[in-house]
């Protein structure tokens, strides 16, 4: 049995936030909040305000004022949350029943993915297993409520059970920018994109549908290919090891270093990488039977 990769032999990553709020939910302006993620070297960010998104016309006057590409989004619901990236206006949902609120958001064509489930200690996991199928992905990572005492490394236990169970979703990492409450450079995802093409918002969001990035706390991975049965992974040089998570969450390989190499075995139901740096860690997306 072969396994599907969602990536390609190109080098070409951009860095950006899914996750962040402006002066239209309380917080800064992106005229402000911009400038600083571009300096920390981020190619995009998405503006995901509550139960707001950016007009083409609002969204044209910050893009004017920016380098990066902003992405128009939305955080959708008074609670149990759920981003929309990659939209103009916010999709109405005629139900607040979670599963049925993330279904309305795919059809409407975005990018959809659960928020923070640890802040929802009695059915934030409940909402993502009843969101799968609907769910693009969820927050592995949500770097404000780590900084608030959430464990967030239980969102990676949750992403290993429902992958264990045949399920298939994507994870992401996030600043969840409040300004106030939080600094930028938490949590990210690197989409991957061919090196000759030009990139707007809407190649991102269709990369990150397709499963073509990886979420990061630290640090970047430089190239994962599965060619032949054959895995071979690059992180940054200072990586101090990389890992093959397999069914459980339980590691199938291991190597120090910034490099690995593995011949995959049959009938997994999935795999992924973990690239660790001290405490820090960078998650690639599942590697999903054919």
């Amino acid at each position: 049995m072969g396994y599907v990769s969602p990536y390609s032999s190109s080098s070409r990553w951009l860095r950006g936030n899914l996750h962040a709020h402006t002066c239209c939910s309380g917080f800064m302006d992106i005229s402000e909040s911009g400038p600083i993620y571009s300096a920390l070297g981020y190619d995009f960010l998405a503006v995901s305000d509550h139960n707001m998104a950016p007009d083409e016309e609002q969204w044209r006057s910050w893009q004017d004022q920016v380098e990066l590409i902003l992405v128009p989004s939305e955080e959708n619901g008074s609670e149990d949350h759920i981003l929309e990236i990659g939209t103009h206006s916010v999709t109405p949902t005629p139900t607040d029943v979670f599963a049925e609120r993330a279904a309305t958001l795919r059809a409407a064509g975005g990018f959809v993915a659960a928020c923070h489930p640890q802040q929802y200690p009695h059915h934030g996991e409940d909402n993502v297993r009843s969101g799968i199928g609907a769910l693009h992905a969820f927050e592995i990572f949500n770097g404000l409520r780590e900084t608030r005492g959430f464990d967030e490394t239980a969102n990676v236990r949750l992403w290993d059970e429902l992958l264990t169970a045949g399920k298939r979703v994507w994870g992401i990492a996030t600043d969840d920018f409040h300004f106030a409450l939080i600094s930028p450079g938490h949590g990210w995802v690197c989409v991957q994109v061919s090196e000759e093409e030009s990139v707007n918002w809407q190649l991102i969001v269709e990369q990150l549908k397709a499963g073509a990035f990886y979420a990061s706390t630290s640090p970047s991975f430089e190239r994962i290919e599965l060619v032949d049965g054959t895995l071979t992974v690059h992180a940054v040089s200072w990586t101090n090891s990389l890992r093959v998570i397999g069914p459980g969450g339980h590691i199938l390989h291991s190597e120090d270093g910034s490099k690995l190499q593995w011949r995959t075995i049959p009938d997994l139901t999935y795999f992924r990488i973990e690239a660790v740096c001290g405490i820090k860690r960078a998650w690639s997306q599942p590697f999903y039977p054919a």
